[in-house]
């Protein structure tokens, strides 16, 4: 199902008229849900590119003169429709019995399940649907606890916990953790479909105090195998699979990567990386975190460096807050692998052009990190299955068939 507007869309999404189940098959602990791309939807770069480092704590003085940078709000997964500014894929969540529908973010870069509710003052909100725990029979009340998240931006969400039911395509968790915000920043409810966020990432505690279950740990003992795959796709229909590896989504074998020690993240090393038109394999154990979160991908310094050196006319640019390129130019394919299995795959180079600022320029789906590690999102996810195994405590990665 495509939509042609963010106007339709979000009458959709208030109407409910799609259910979360409604695109996937059931069996036991396992689940399907698709994810629906709109092409019609209006992107922003430096939008995404300052998200990410709040999000990982990175706060560059750039960004404090772009007061438009900090909008983005989503960006996520399962049974999703996407928003304006590219911000990826709100999920349909009900929360509590009778099941309300709420619109979330779900995050393989965060822990917490936070929300918009009853108890967040109206000038917060900004037309969202939000939590009713009042509504909810199965609703309680954790009491002296709260939870408190600050971004590197500056900018926060904190309030009261409940317990309550929660369910995800068909999967029902009973119990679970609510984190209802009673205080937000203004940057954080801009979007006026968005009801909370929904983090899944591994061994990442949330901000609860005191500590709480994360719907990860809940949701663990539903499935039926104890993982999660994305099989994001680019300008196209994708699908999330909970409980099941979908064998019919990838191509060849699948590359399983330890998550490091200690790490709160799906974080591992890549070993290999090759830039198009480069004569030179580069080998290193590069850091990488694989967060569906994230719309861009982004790199150290001399990775990013290496790549836009291949694109004549590519270049930093403080007006647009990263690297920018002539849009006439035909990006190089990004290679990447591991030595100890001898598996590669490739990420196409038009999957890095993320949008035109001008008649002329275009940005960059390849910025800095402006740490030693990386952050895998979705211009790199798009163009693997990605299996995210909390058994295991690894990451898979295989090829697939590209539509595009």
């Amino acid at each position: 199902m495509r939509y042609s507007s963010f106007a339709s869309l979000t009458l959709l999404l208030k109407t409910g008229t799609v259910l979360a189940d409604s695109s996937g098959f059931v069996d036991g602990g396992s689940f399907a849900v698709d994810l629906v791309r709109n092409n019609d939807y209006r992107r922003n770069g430096a939008a995404e590119l300052a998200w990410a480092y709040a999000k990982y704590n990175k706060n560059p003085a750039a960004f404090h003169r772009n007061t438009n940078a900090n909008n983005r709000v989503s960006s996520g997964p399962i049974g999703a429709y996407n928003q304006s500014y590219d911000r990826e894929y709100l999920s349909p969540v009900y929360m509590g019995t009778p099941g309300q529908l709420c619109w979330l973010d779900i995050d393989t870069g965060s822990g917490d399940l936070w929300l918009f509710s009853s108890d967040t003052p109206s000038f917060y909100l900004d037309g969202q649907e939000i939590y009713h725990p009042e509504k909810s029979h199965t609703s309680v009340n954790v009491a002296n606890a709260s939870w408190s998240i600050t971004y590197g931006d500056g900018s926060y969400a904190g309030g009261g916990i409940y317990r309550d039911s929660v369910r995800i395509g068909n999967v029902s968790l009973h119990n679970a953790t609510v984190e209802s915000a009673t205080a937000v920043s203004r940057s954080l409810t801009t979007d006026p479909v968005m009801s909370g966020i929904l983090g899944l990432a591994l061994n990442h505690s949330s901000t609860t105090y005191p500590q709480q279950p994360t719907l990860l740990d809940s949701l663990r003992p539903e499935l039926d195998e104890n993982l999660f795959a994305a099989d994001l796709k680019y300008q196209n229909v994708g699908q999330y699979h909970f409980g099941y590896i979908n064998e019919s989504s990838y191509v060849g074998d699948i590359s399983w990567r330890p998550v490091l020690p200690q790490s709160g993240f799906w974080e591992f090393y890549i070993q290999s990386i090759h830039v198009g038109g480069d004569n030179v394999w580069r080998m290193h154990n590069w850091p990488m975190v694989a967060d569906t979160g994230t719309t861009l991908l982004l790199l150290p310094t001399d990775l990013v460096e290496l790549y836009w050196s291949f694109v004549p006319g590519a270049y930093m640019s403080d007006v647009y807050y990263g690297w920018v390129f002539p849009c006439n130019a035909t990006l190089p394919v990004l290679d990447f692998g591991f030595v100890d299995d001898h598996w590669n795959a490739t990420i196409p180079g038009h999957y890095f052009n993320f949008q035109n600022v001008s008649d002329t320029l275009c940005y960059g789906g390849i910025q800095d990190s402006m740490e030693p590690f990386g952050i895998l999102g979705d211009a790199f996810l798009k163009a693997l299955y990605v299996i995210f195994d909390m058994e295991h405590s690894r990451v898979g990665l295989a090829a697939k068939k590209l539509l595009s």
